[in-house]
């Protein structure tokens, strides 16, 4: 009798063993089911604020009041960026250049601390930040020289640099 005791006890703690394995097998699989849904929920959350980043952006650039000092900005070059049909940079910035420069600026510090992705203002405003900061350039760098702040723009320098890939 004893030994038939014995084995119904082993056999209750085999089945015992059995169960929490197959529990803690369960429990890890539901782990990894949880983690990967909270990383789908954490990309689908950057991906809409992205969008409502750039939405935001869109609007402002979009704007009357960056869209005058755009047309400033084009007017300006224009008239002191070509040299007998070439393109030479600005020697200085007027105040609009400075502002629209300043709207990069901003779309370059929200790609720097990973708001944005380089695609998706790569798509948007690439091209034309690229002929802004090309015909600014030598405005700028002057005024890094003469402020002594290498860092004047560096943000809009970047991201010609990263989107320019």
């Amino acid at each position: 009798m004893d030994t038939f005791l014995t084995l119904v006890i082993a056999l209750g703690g085999i089945a015992t063993g059995i169960g929490a394995i197959w529990a803690a097998l369960v429990a890890r699989r539901q782990a990894q089911v949880t983690e990967r849904s909270l990383a789908e929920q954490t990309e689908r959350a950057r991906l809409a604020l992205e969008y409502d980043l750039l939405s935001r952006l869109q609007d402002r650039f979009a704007s009357p009041h960056l869209l005058s000092m755009r047309r400033a900005t084009a007017k300006y070059l224009l008239d002191n960026a070509f040299i007998d049909g070439g393109a030479v940079g600005v020697p200085t910035l007027n105040s609009a250049a400075v502002e629209v420069c300043s709207f990069y600026e901003e779309v370059g510090e929200l790609l720097k601390f990973g708001l944005l992705r380089a695609e998706s203002v790569w798509i948007r405003y690439y091209v034309v930040a690229q002929a802004y900061w090309l015909l600014c350039k030598p405005g700028i760098e002057k005024m890094r020289h003469e402020w002594k702040d290498p860092s004047i723009f560096e943000e809009f320098e970047q991201l010609i640099r990263l989107t320019g890939k």
